[in-house]
């Protein structure tokens, strides 16, 4: 019997998570390409306005790259929301929307977007259920400076 080769997805086949995925791949491959004729514009001294030029065009990349990121944690927020330990919990689920509208996060910001959608939030509170979705995965620290927290991918 010969062997089955899986067949690539077409583009209605796929999900909104790949294509979301596959843009942001296609995006960095942009990006790296553009570093590395900046770099080499920049060496040369022959046309240098055209480094400028690029480096304007990565910057433009990049505006197109945060929308992505957000479509990205947007999509990973809504199979979290659905999890029976969020659903019932507003506050859970104030902080899963502030990490996927913002990405990451300290406690201090994540506390000032919840007071502006509830009126009041406790620190402790926030903190515990902080706590709760880093054991379910669904929350990660994130990097930066303190202490930081980010939407896990991985599920």
């Amino acid at each position: 019997m010969p062997s089955q080769q899986a067949k690539p997805k077409s583009n209605t086949e796929r999900s909104g998570e790949e294509k979301i995925k596959d843009l942001d791949r296609k995006l960095d491959t942009i990006m790296s390409r553009l570093e590395i004729i900046e770099r080499i514009l920049s060496d040369s001294l022959e046309h240098p306005e055209l480094a400028s030029t690029i480096s304007n065009l990565r910057a433009g990349v990049l505006l197109v790259k945060e929308p992505i990121n957000a479509l990205e944690r947007l999509s990973a927020a809504t199979k979290y929301i659905h999890r029976r330990s969020v659903e019932k919990d507003e506050i859970s689920r104030l902080i899963i929307q502030t990490l996927a509208l913002k990405g990451a996060q300290n406690t201090s910001q994540i506390e000032r977007a919840i007071r502006e959608a509830r009126g009041h939030a406790s620190r402790r509170i926030i903190r515990s259920r902080i706590q709760n979705l880093i054991s379910e995965g669904i929350v990660r620290a994130g990097k930066g400076q303190g202490a930081v927290y980010e939407l896990s991918s991985d599920h």
